[in-house]
């Protein structure tokens, strides 16, 4: 029942925010791709909701905090964890090794793919966001830290 309510004033609050071009949906109207992702990757995590903006962006909120947006065909854009660790094996293995070997007491708490390269945001042990981004190429390689 907690949970219920939680959910029901989430969305009423959200709605307030959005514009008139952004559509609240259910989840079932999330392409099969979005589906898959949201199964394999925050398996036990239930949806809070769905917006779809006038560019076919899906929004999707978790229970968590998590937000993950997918573009019109399912696939991720953005995925950010605000504070949390991040699953892995949807982006290159070689992001991860780079954090965890020149990032230490640093984690990937954000990521984003736009314009072929990957955008990664890191939090510290305490969950605490750090100011600066990490740039890699479609690959995986790492290009500039971004300030």
């Amino acid at each position: 029942m907690k949970k219920l309510f939680l959910i029901l004033i989430s969305v009423a609050t959200m709605s307030a925010f959005v514009s008139c071009d952004d559509k609240p949906v259910t989840a079932d109207k999330l392409p099969s791709k979005a589906k898959t992702f949201l199964k394999t990757y925050f398996s036990g995590i239930d949806i809070l909701s769905v917006i779809r903006d006038e560019d076919g962006v899906y929004d999707v909120d978790l229970v968590d905090g998590t937000e993950v947006d997918f573009r019109s065909n399912g696939n991720w854009k953005k995925v950010d964890c605000h504070g949390r660790l991040m699953p892995t094996g949807f982006f290159p293995a070689n992001i991860v090794t780079y954090v965890a070997t020149n990032c230490p007491g640093q984690y990937i708490e954000e990521i984003e793919f736009e314009n072929n390269r990957y955008k990664v945001g890191l939090s510290d042990e305490s969950g605490w966001e750090t100011d600066a981004d990490l740039l890699f190429d479609k690959n995986g390689n790492f290009i500039v830290l971004d300030d």
